[in-house]
């Protein structure tokens, strides 16, 4: 009995070990495919803003991360593999909305979120060096 139980705790520890180790393989490969293969040092995204719930007029903070959720899912990442630890907006010319551009950064590198006159959401993502 002692032996089964012994193996059985192992099965378990394995098991989580495996299991944390493919959430980090997915992250990186999502951190990969950002970079296009690590062929770049930052890359820019384009989405339509009519994807996002939140507008960013309104809430910029909450649209800057739902862009990033909707680009994991674009490039078939798992779920927070780009998830940003702090979101910060500012307008660049104050009281000019359209100024406004958004910085969200991650373990892996920042992103710098815009939203140009044609409605798109722009995502510019850097790499930490």
């Amino acid at each position: 009995m002692k032996g089964l139980v012994k193996k059985l705790f192992l099965v378990v520890v394995l098991g989580v070990f495996v299991g944390m180790s493919h959430g980090a393989r997915a992250d990186y490969d999502c951190y990969r495919r950002v970079l296009n293969d690590f062929s770049v040092d930052s890359r820019s995204f384009q989405l339509y803003s009519e994807e996002v719930s939140m507008l960013f007029e309104e809430h910029p903070e909450v649209a800057a991360r739902e862009s990033i959720r909707l680009l994991e899912n674009e490039l078939e990442c798992n779920k927070k593999s780009l998830s940003p630890v702090e979101v910060s907006c500012k307008e660049i010319i104050p009281g000019n909305a359209m100024s406004r551009v958004c910085y969200a950064e991650n373990a892996n590198g920042y992103f710098f979120i815009s939203v140009d006159m044609m409605e798109n959401i722009n995502l510019v993502f850097n790499r930490w060096d």
